[in-house]
């Protein structure tokens, strides 16, 4: 995907992206683990960071028009991220559960204008992961509009965070 094809796909749900300083774009690397939507990588091939975007119109829709029919139930589409998050943490991991740590909700409201979010850090066990060791994956939803994961791969656990903050805050809800 090249750049305006994925600023217009964050456009179309809500966001705002700011290409991390240093970084360029890389090819989506096809693997059975979890699809994402973009990556970049930083000019040493330390850190790759992976975008993958939800918009949650489709669901909210097709949530509307299950209302009107008693004989359907559907999960409210602003629940949906939380069996992502954990489906996520599992995929990644080889099937190892981690602490996903919420954010307090005033940071992440003023941070990425976001209504949840909140973080992992875990070792990859996975296709999704390889050719890295560490990965780390912060969740944002936005009510009624997208749910996003970015994760965070390199091999450095002592540097790890520090390379992470470069494209911490690339991703952003309008």
């Amino acid at each position: 995907m090249t750049l305006p094809e994925f600023e217009s796909l964050c456009d179309s749900s809500g966001l705002q992206f700011t290409m991390p300083e240093g970084y360029k774009i890389i090819d989506i690397k096809e693997n059975r683990d979890l699809g994402y939507s973009f990556a970049v990588i930083n000019s040493d091939s330390t850190m790759e960071i992976r975008y993958t975007i939800w918009s949650l119109k489709p669901a909210l829709k097709q949530y509307e028009e299950s209302l009107k029919d008693s004989n359907l139930t559907m999960i409210p589409p602003n629940n949906i991220y939380k069996g992502r998050i954990q489906a996520n943490v599992l995929n990644m991991t080889g099937g190892q559960m981690y602490n996903i740590g919420p954010f307090p909700p005033q940071a992440v409201k003023k941070e990425f204008n976001a209504d949840a979010g909140g973080s992992c850090f875990f070792e990859f066990n996975c296709e999704f992961g390889k050719g890295y060791k560490y990965g780390q994956f912060m969740y944002l939803h936005k009510d009624d509009t997208a749910d996003v994961i970015v994760t965070f791969m390199s091999n450095n656990k002592e540097i790890h965070s520090d390379l992470m903050m470069v494209g911490f805050h690339s991703l952003k809800f309008k």
